[in-house]
Parts: structure tokens; sequence; C-alpha cells
């Protein structure tokens, strides 16, 4: 990581719709790894946004009578609505038409011309609008856009200025040589460097055609093409020309978070552009899967559209719920499957019965038998000792997972205390050592016991469910948020109430 910062980006995500939730997914994933830095005691910046200009929203302005900045000032704010709902930490959103980041833009695309690697040429060829981008022969089904299937590609002549990205190849295949974490995970490595193999073409980085956008420095009729503009978000957010001190304390990236259809751009291209600018390359590109519905991806633009939005699903299962299902099913990294039936049960089996259960039963017990005060005890004997094993031991090695980038594996991790606390307390059953008052000493350690299972619970699964686990972490007589490690709860006054966690109905 960063020796000050640890710095974490979501990419930028194209502004032409309402966010779904494939788009969500991915930004919950990176808020929970932002959330469990900043408990270990941390320093994270974690930016998110949108990227707004470019030939589709120009189009669709038109077509709705706006002006291109009307239309995405309209639907930008749900954006922001959404990651506020979903409780996304995010410490900065940058919008692509904020002057912050066109005034930046401009000095690091005339170092690439400064560097002799920027010529006039003509580019013939396909051209997708859904994707903003340029294709080869070998990237179409049927004549269309593997992405976007239902909408033909143009055919494309225009005089472009091009960056000589061939240029980069050979200190690109050292790149991927001597650091495989560069990119992650294996499959998007092996994808990039197979391609890196059969050699770069030179792409080009500015469109005459094109208005919406940002003028290139050396010809004021050109702008940026949108897949080099918006790229330069993750440096001009932090202060790339504006504010060079601020940006060499949290430049380069330790992550950037991307989906695996705009690999490419980020792990070729984008390195390329730094090193032609001479910047530090950020230290790990991330390349996650999609998120799939009876097999096919979930996109409002491409192949299948989910008939419920995250609101829909939020009003149902809570921010919490919602946010959990998606770490907890989906295996970061690869593609995952969604269904309503599946996010139901789960909610139901994991949530309701094994957390919720083990909050309540826990609280209602030191409330019944210890007048709500969590005793101070202590208890050797082997069931506890094999339950504070787990407890100390979960979070290491939780950490260590969250360092790769594991996410699913690391709450799977913390999960373990839950599993081992519900089997703790059935095997000790203090409700029936509580009939006998001998058995008090006994009764009073299960409970402490029981309780620490809670609180470390409290605090490694707050950077999944923040909401949840504060009122957790108070119900169990803790003060302020979530602590990744947690003082003893001995003489801590619980408070028992609602279940944490209402089981749902169909």
């Amino acid at each position: 990581m960063s020796d000050e910062t640890f710095y974490i980006t979501t990419p930028i995500y194209y502004v032409n719709d309402l966010p779904h939730l494939g788009h969500a997914y991915s930004t919950v994933i990176a808020d929970v790894i932002a959330r469990w830095h900043r408990l270990h005691g941390r320093d994270v910046f974690f930016l998110t946004g949108t990227d707004e200009h470019g030939d589709k929203n120009a189009r669709q302005a038109e077509a709705e009578g706006k002006t291109p900045q009307e239309y995405v000032d309209g639907i930008v704010p749900r954006w922001k609505e959404l990651w506020k709902r979903l409780e996304i930490s995010n410490d900065d959103f940058i919008r692509t038409t904020e002057d912050r980041h066109k005034r930046q833009v401009v000095p690091f695309v005339k170092r690439l011309e400064d560097a002799g690697d920027i010529y006039l040429d003509t580019y013939e060829g396909w051209y997708c609008v859904k994707c903003e981008e340029f294709k080869s022969d070998d990237e179409l089904i049927d004549g269309n856009c593997r992405e976007h299937p239902q909408t033909p590609v143009e055919r494309v002549k225009e005089d472009n200025y091009f960056f000589r990205l061939s240029k980069y190849n050979d200190a690109l295949l050292d790149l991927y040589m001597n650091d495989p974490d560069f990119l992650r995970p294996q499959r998007a490595y092996n994808e990039m460097l197979s391609l890196l193999r059969q050699g770069l073409q030179d792409q080009p980085i500015t469109r005459p055609s094109v208005k919406w956008g940002v003028a290139s420095a050396w010809d004021p009729d050109h702008v940026i093409y949108i897949w080099i503009e918006a790229l330069q978000n993750y440096i001009t957010a932090i202060g790339f020309a504006d504010d060079p001190e601020r940006f060499a304390s949290i430049w380069p990236a330790d992550v950037h978070l991307i989906g695996k259809e705009i690999v490419r751009h980020h792990a070729v291209v984008w390195p390329a552009l730094l090193m032609s600018a001479a910047v530090a390359l950020p230290k790990r590109i991330f390349a996650h899967g999609h998120l799939l519905a009876g097999g096919e991806r979930i996109s409002k633009s491409g192949r299948k559209i989910i008939d419920i939005s995250p609101y829909e699903l939020i009003d149902i299962y809570g921010v919490d719920g919602y946010r959990f299902h998606f770490v907890r099913s989906v295996s970061f990294g690869d593609d995952g499957n969604f269904s309503l039936e599946e996010m139901q049960a789960r909610y139901n089996a994991e949530l309701a019965n094994d957390l919720g259960n083990l909050a309540s039963r826990t609280t209602a017990m030191i409330d019944r038998y210890f007048d709500g005060v969590v005793p101070d005890a202590e208890v050797s004997e082997a069931p506890e000792e094999a339950l504070r094993k787990t407890i100390t031991s979960a979070g290491p090695a939780a950490d260590d997972l969250m360092k790769e980038l594991k996410v699913t594996e690391a709450v799977a991790e913390v999960w373990e205390i839950v599993r081992h606390a519900n089997r703790y307390l059935v095997e000790r059953e203090p409700w029936k050592l509580a009939r006998d008052e001998a058995n008090r000493p006994l009764v009073a350690g299960v409970l402490h016991v029981a309780t620490e299972a809670l609180a470390t619970l409290a605090g490694l699964l707050s950077p999944v469910m923040p909401i949840a686990m504060r009122d957790l972490w108070t119900r169990i007589g803790y003060e302020g948020e979530p602590r990744s490690k947690a003082p003893s709860p001995a003489g801590n006054r619980v408070r028992s109430g609602d279940a944490l966690f209402p089981r749902l109905e169909a």
C-alpha cells in the first residue's frame, strides 16, 4: 500500500441512464474495502464519480431537446442519491464535466505531445456509440458489438490525432512479466498479456466529429477521445496539475477497481499514457466479474435488464441486508448470478437466524440472569478457549485476505465467529445451566465470551453492514463507532429490543 494514503477508486460510471444493480455491486465492494482499511487505522482516500462527455450523451440530449450539460445534470443527482442511500463513504465524487477535471486534462495531454507520442492520421473502421469505442472486425459478432448486440456499429472515416500506443508495448510486457500482481485476477492478467504479445496498435486520441468534450491542446477542432479524457479522473480528482503537493501525497493509487469489460483501457492504455506523461503507475488494477441474472450480464444498455432497482431491494432488505448479500454471495473477481430467491434465503438464514438470533438470545439472557449488565467472569475451559481462538484469529486472517482484495473470503473468515458462537451456546446451554444457582459463575463466563464474540463481529462486519453493526455495538453497551478490537464488555449495560434483522416472509 501507499506510504501515506490507501487510495482506492471505482471506475467513473458513464452517465446516460440510472444506476443499476451492477453499478451498485462494484461500488459497495469498493466501499467495504475502504471502510475496512479505515477500521484498521489506515488513512484512506476513496474516489468515485461519473463520466459525462462523449457522442452518446450529446445525441441523447439533442433527442430530448436539451443541451448535453442539462441532460447529464438531470441524471447525476440520482447516482449521488443512491450512493448516499447505500452508505457509500467515498471521500470525493468527481464529474468529468467539472472545471477542475477539464482544466487538468489539457496539461496531461500536452505531456503526451511533448513526448512525441501524438501524430495526425486517418482512422477508418467500426465505432460502437454505446461503448464509445472503435472496434476491430474480430471484436464484432454478426456485425454487431459484443457488449451491445442490438445496436449496430457505425462505419467511421475521420482524421484523428493518434497516440503511439505501440511504442510502449515492450515496456508494458516488462511490467506484466516483472509484476504479475499489477493486474488481477489471473484471467484478466492472462488476457492482457496475450494482447501485449500479439502487439499493440496505435489508437486515436481525439475526435473531430464529437463536440461534447474537452478540446485538445494543439487543435481546438478536436476533442479528447472520451476513453483518454475520462481515465484522467483518477489524477485530476487529487490535484495532478492544480495541487502537486496533495497529488504526491496520495498518488499512486493502491488499487483501481474496474469491470472486466473495460480492462484494456485501464490495464494497457492507461499505463501507457502514464508512462508517456512520466507519471507513476497505479500499484494494482483489479478487474471484477459481472453480476449475472439467468446466466447473462445485468446491464441497462446490454443484454439483460432486471426489472427491479437497487432502491426497491433496499426498501425490502434494508441497506445492510442489501450490502451483505452482494458481498457474501458473489466471489469477488468472478461472475456471480443474482436471484431474489437466493437473496431472501440468505437474508433469513444468515442474518435473521444466525447473527440476529445470536445477538438477541445473548442480550436477552444477560438481561434475564444479570440484570442487563455483562458479567465480569473468566472461564478457561476448552469450549471458551476454542471460541476465543476463533474470535482472535478471524480478524488478522480477514485482514490478510482483504489486503489481497479477497473480499468474499475475508467476510467468510469473520462469519466463522457467528457459526462457532452459535455452536458454543448450543453446547453450553446457559439457559439450562441457569436453573441451578451453583452454575452462576459458569453462566456468567459463557455469556461474557458470547458478548466478546458479538463485539468482535460488530467491529469486523461494520464495513459490510455499517448501520446494523453500529446498532449491535450500542446494544452490547459500547459507545461511538465499532472498533476492530473491542475492550472487555464486562460492566456494559446491554439493550435488548426488536430483532436486529427481522425475518422476511415471501
